[in-house]
């Protein structure tokens, strides 16, 4: 027997879209949000900025960053636990194609 199940995403790219990505995350009725990157941008304090704007505008978050160069199922898998045992309801990846393999496999 198949199932079926329908996944949309939402991607916002370009300038000004994280104050867009905030009202689009607002009126979708999200809660909280699991943010996966990798550690430079962590490093770089350009998480911290995102993290910032999203509990300014009272949207929880929390961050993942362990993210590896081809991420690999265990990784994949410990970004699923930090989802699952924080109740996120959406996903912002933050970065390169490593973070996006990543974000799109705890998806």
């Amino acid at each position: 027997m198949s199932s079926v199940f329908f996944m949309p995403s939402i991607n916002l790219i370009g300038t000004g879209c994280l104050k867009e990505a905030i009202s689009t995350i607002q009126k979708q009725g999200f809660k909280k949000g699991l943010i996966v990157t990798g550690k430079v941008l962590y490093k770089l304090g350009i998480v911290k900025k995102v993290s910032d704007l999203l509990t300014e505008k009272n949207v929880k978050n929390i961050v993942f960053n362990d993210t590896h160069s081809n991420p690999t199922i265990k990784n994949i898998k410990d970004g699923l636990k930090i989802l699952k045992e924080n109740n996120c309801d959406f996903i912002i990846s933050l970065g390169g194609g490593s973070p996006h393999d990543c974000a799109k496999g705890i998806a």
